[in-house]
């Protein structure tokens, strides 16, 4: 969810009253303005933890790390993904929408029985989801929980807003239902990059603690694991799963 229409009208209203020359109207309008881009800056960077606190880097004295994908399962590039992960002997975590989970039902069951671990999403995954209700929210948390358990997996308490979005709203709904919310801090936006711009991000910014950002609905996703999971071999990384 962007604000940049926001900040546009608001720097044009601070530049017609500059012109103006009313001081005092210049000093309200340029407090609103950081005030509003404080806002919009806490809403779209969940490590700020301006609403709720988010996990952004795991607490770790060992050289690891956790790659995490989100948007799945999917039919045709999770499988591939869970291929991969057993030849590194490396665990991920999935945080899954729910209205896929049913039918990947085969999928999620070989996630868990992999050792691999799975986060709330969402039931929907909509645009739209900034702007919902406390209690819509709720509702699409507790869908996904219950499909979960319906497949016969504890739903923990892992969650992760769509689009990295948190707002006073999301934050209500997140902690009414005991969740916590687990950022990342390596966003590899590998849905709009090259798969090598995603491979040198990833390589340039990994360290012990590190939460990766992929999605298992990328198509390059395969190709940019498998070069990341070597690169942390060769660096004595390992990926562990989230709980």
């Amino acid at each position: 969810m962007r604000f940049y229409w926001l900040i546009t009208f608001y720097l044009t209203v601070v530049l017609l009253v500059v012109l103006t020359g009313n001081a005092n109207l210049v000093i309200i309008s340029l407090l609103t303005l950081i005030f509003l881009s404080i806002i919009v800056w806490g809403v779209s960077v969940m490590k700020l933890n301006l609403f709720i606190r988010s996990i952004s880097n795991i607490e770790t004295d060992k050289n690891e790390i956790a790659i995490t994908f989100d948007d799945g399962p999917s039919p045709e590039y999770t499988p591939q993904i869970l291929d991969i992960l057993g030849q590194y002997n490396a665990k991920a975590t999935f945080f899954c929408i729910g209205n896929k989970l049913a039918d990947n039902k085969e999928i999620v069951e070989r996630i868990i029985a992999e050792g691999h671990s799975i986060g709330n999403h969402t039931f929907e995954h909509l645009p739209s989801f900034p702007g919902w209700s406390v209690k819509r929210i709720r509702e699409s948390i507790q869908k996904t929980d219950a499909v979960l358990l319906e497949l016969g997996i504890e739903p923990g308490t892992m969650f992760r807003p769509p689009y990295g979005i948190t707002n006073n709203l999301i934050a209500a709904a997140v902690r009414s239902e005991n969740k916590t919310c687990i950022g990342w801090s390596i966003r590899t936006k590998d849905t709009c990059r090259k798969p090598e711009q995603v491979i040198d991000l990833v390589k340039k910014n990994v360290k012990p603690g590190s939460i990766i950002l992929l999605h298992d609905t990328n198509k390059y996703v395969c190709e940019e694991l498998e070069e990341i999971l070597k690169y942390c071999k060769d660096h004595h990384l390992n990926s562990i799963a989230l709980s």
